[in-house]
């Protein structure tokens, strides 16, 4: 294969070279090009194909490593921005290995992260959210193990009643408290609790 030139891709990045051959042009990492010694003239296809095949994963590394800077971000949701970024599965999986090899990202964490920042969530909630985000059911069901939407849903209940009538409210407390993702047997204790006599619903 023969390299007409090689240029810099644009002064925002300058680890991205645009490698232009008799075959087209590519995307090349600066580290790839100096590992693979890539220069102006003949290269061995085998090579050059091996500095194309890094280059879009250390590419790649680089755009998720912006994308997770503002928060934390799961598995799958890197998975969908990479494939939005046109790149296929071969080097999203290597992206992904290596994210977890750093311990930049764990779903674990970001389950146990967003229930904290959440607290007044519902376990359904919260489960909802966290299946959107492509959070694994195992992850969810261990890290809402303990999760007890009792004592949330009352305080909920209590901040809902303020300064209102409780016989006067009732339905509109429950459907708030339904809306929120409490269960039937969770709004009912919580009723109870506030000494308001449940009817069927």
């Amino acid at each position: 294969m023969k390299i007409n030139s090689i240029k810099l891709k644009n002064k925002n990045n300058t680890n991205v070279f645009v490698v232009n051959t008799d075959g087209g042009s590519f995307e090349l990492h600066s580290e790839s090009i100096v590992k693979h010694s890539i220069k102006k003239g003949e290269v061995e296809d085998e090579i050059f194909s091996s500095a194309v095949a890094e280059s879009s994963i250390l590419i790649a590394l680089e755009k998720v490593t912006k994308y997770l800077s503002s928060k934390l971000k799961t598995e799958q949701q890197i998975k969908d921005y990479l494939y939005k970024q046109g790149y296929h599965k071969q080097t999203v999986n290597a992206v992904i290995d290596k994210l977890k090899e750093y311990c930049i990202i764990n779903d674990e964490n970001f389950a146990k992260s967003y229930i904290n920042s959440n607290p007044n969530y519902s376990t359904n909630k919260l489960k909802q959210k966290l299946i959107s985000f492509g959070v694994k059911a195992n992850i969810i069901d261990e890290v809402l193990l303990n999760k007890d939407d009792g004592e949330i849903c009352l305080k909920q209940a209590q901040k809902f009643l303020k300064n209102k009538n409780l016989a006067e409210v009732k339905d509109k407390l429950i459907r708030h408290l339904s809306g929120k993702g409490y269960n039937y047997e969770t709004i009912k204790s919580t009723l109870n609790k506030l000494n308001v006599e449940l009817e069927e619903f």
